[in-house]
């Protein structure tokens, strides 16, 4: 039976965190055994207690704990070192995602199909595609659509560098296999590790299969932590950068 190794980044994540956890170790994925690996970034808001009451009721987790914050993406880095499963998948902390999806996203794992998969928030199951996939409410509205258009922007753009047709390269849900894992030398700290993951495959001739699944975004007053107006220079520069670094060095 292979293992599915699902590193979970948690940073003030105190309202959703312990339900997430609670869904991924009750979840059955048939064909494979399950690690789960926390990754705590000294949270602020009652988080680190949380997941330290969790991994004393189930020991059989993986808890590491920051001494400060460094970022999502170093989080993930540093998951990613610890994981030993055949499979590796990214988590995050709070609810926008079904946890119920890792059933098909494993599908094409089993069928030896992929080395890489993504769980596409702007497919549905006949192909069409959806961009606006933020709904934030009140005040948020328009944080929403500016949020969409950038998502609509970089994603073109990245299409046009690399000459893809990905429909969602910043999903969360990422899985893919070691050896592949093994091929690349991440290095992002914060969101933009997430187009880093996806340009270096791609750049090595991995291309994902994109998989339709649910998603409900959360507003920023509900705790989102994407920020366009600070992130956006850092996943330009690492699109521009993986772009040009020679193959040799990703």
């Amino acid at each position: 039976m292979k293992k599915i190794s699902i590193i979970i980044p948690a940073y003030n994540e105190v309202k959703t965190i312990e339900e997430l956890l609670n869904k991924i170790y009750s979840l059955k994925i048939k064909n494979f055994e399950k690690e789960i690996i926390i990754m705590e970034d000294n949270s602020s808001d009652g988080t680190r207690e949380k997941v330290i009451n969790f991994v004393k009721k189930y020991p059989e987790c993986k808890l590491y704990l920051s001494k400060c914050p460094k970022g999502k993406g170093n989080a993930v880095r540093r998951g990613l070192k610890k994981a030993t499963g055949d499979i590796f998948a990214i988590q995050d902390a709070d609810l926008e995602y079904d946890v119920n999806d890792y059933h098909k996203l494993v599908k094409p794992f089993v069928e030896n199909q992929a080395k890489f998969v993504l769980g596409s928030r702007h497919l549905d199951e006949n192909g069409n595609k959806n961009h606006m996939i933020r709904k934030f409410h009140g005040k948020e509205r328009l944080y929403a659509y500016i949020m969409n258009v950038g998502g609509i922007f970089f994603h073109s753009l990245f299409n046009l560098m690399y000459g893809t047709r990905i429909s969602d390269p910043t999903t969360m849900y990422k899985l893919f296999t070691r050896d592949l894992y093994e091929k690349v030398n991440l290095k992002g700290n914060y969101f933009e590790l997430d187009w880093e993951i996806v340009a270096k495959f791609v750049r090595l001739g991995y291309l994902p299969i994109e998989i339709p699944i649910k998603y409900e975004s959360r507003g920023l007053n509900e705790g989102k932590k994407v920020r366009i107006s600070r992130d956006a220079l850092k996943w330009f520069v690492m699109l521009a950068e993986c772009r040009l670094l020679p193959k040799s060095k990703l």
